[in-house]
């Protein structure tokens, strides 16, 4: 369980400072991506939650250069997916997550100090609620959680990041040979700016995006500090 201590002494204020200084990477230099940075932001990703402990987003390491020439043609022709030393493209199966889900169950089980005779019954559950949920948004949801653990996992570790949208999905399956259920969701290109971070673009202020109790009702930050977070 966390302390305020840790939140308000350690946590918040590196983490803020992180979130606050992150940009979007727009060209980057060809110096590789050492392995153990790439472990550690793929063990952070990992650590995401999500319903039911699912997890099932996956994670395809592009480092060289052909796979991500092949990529940067199904995605828009953006200069930055070869330019970068490494390109991570992430993906959900719309079935094919549920292959790791009983040995899922099971496992916390067993960390908890549960028998596991209710594992069948928890998993038939799920999976009946889970099948009732648009499955692309299901996934979409998901993914993202684990894949901003992901760039900020780069990011935490000196790295420049910067996350795309912008690609053909049936292409991006067909080229690297995904499963036909795949939900491609995003990529993400890591690696050393060329230039200098461009200065923060302003975000809306939080009385903007957030509401008290009702929509309508603006959300008042406490302190002068929050209320000037989104016009730095």
């Amino acid at each position: 369980m966390k302390t305020i201590e840790m939140l308000t002494g350690e946590l918040a204020p590196t983490f803020g400072a992180l979130v606050r200084h992150r940009r979007a990477t727009p060209h980057f230099r060809a110096d590789p991506v050492p392995a153990e940075v790439i472990d550690i932001a793929l063990t952070l990703a990992a650590e995401a939650p999500s319903g039911f402990n699912s997890q099932p987003w996956r994670f395809l390491v592009l480092q060289n250069p052909d796979q991500r020439a092949a990529l940067r043609r199904a995605a828009l022709d953006q200069a930055k997916i070869t330019e970068a030393p490494l390109v991570i493209i992430a993906f959900a199966q719309r079935e094919g997550w549920k292959a790791h889900f009983e040995e899922i169950l099971r496992e916390k089980a067993r960390r908890t100090g549960q028998d596991g005779k209710n594992v069948e019954s928890i998993k038939n559950g799920a999976l009946d609620f889970i099948g009732k949920l648009p499955a692309a948004a299901w996934l979409n949801r998901h993914v993202m959680i684990a894949f901003t653990y992901l760039m900020l996992a780069f990011e935490a570790q000196g790295w420049d990041t910067a996350p795309m949208e912008g690609f053909d999905a049936d292409a991006v399956r067909r080229t690297f040979s995904l499963p036909k259920d795949s939900e491609v969701i995003a990529l993400l290109a890591v690696g050393r700016a060329t230039t200098p971070d461009t200065p923060h673009p302003g975000r809306l202020s939080v009385s903007e995006i957030a509401f008290a109790e009702r929509i309508g009702e603006p959300w008042i930050p406490s302190t002068a500090e929050t209320r000037s977070a989104g016009s730095p």
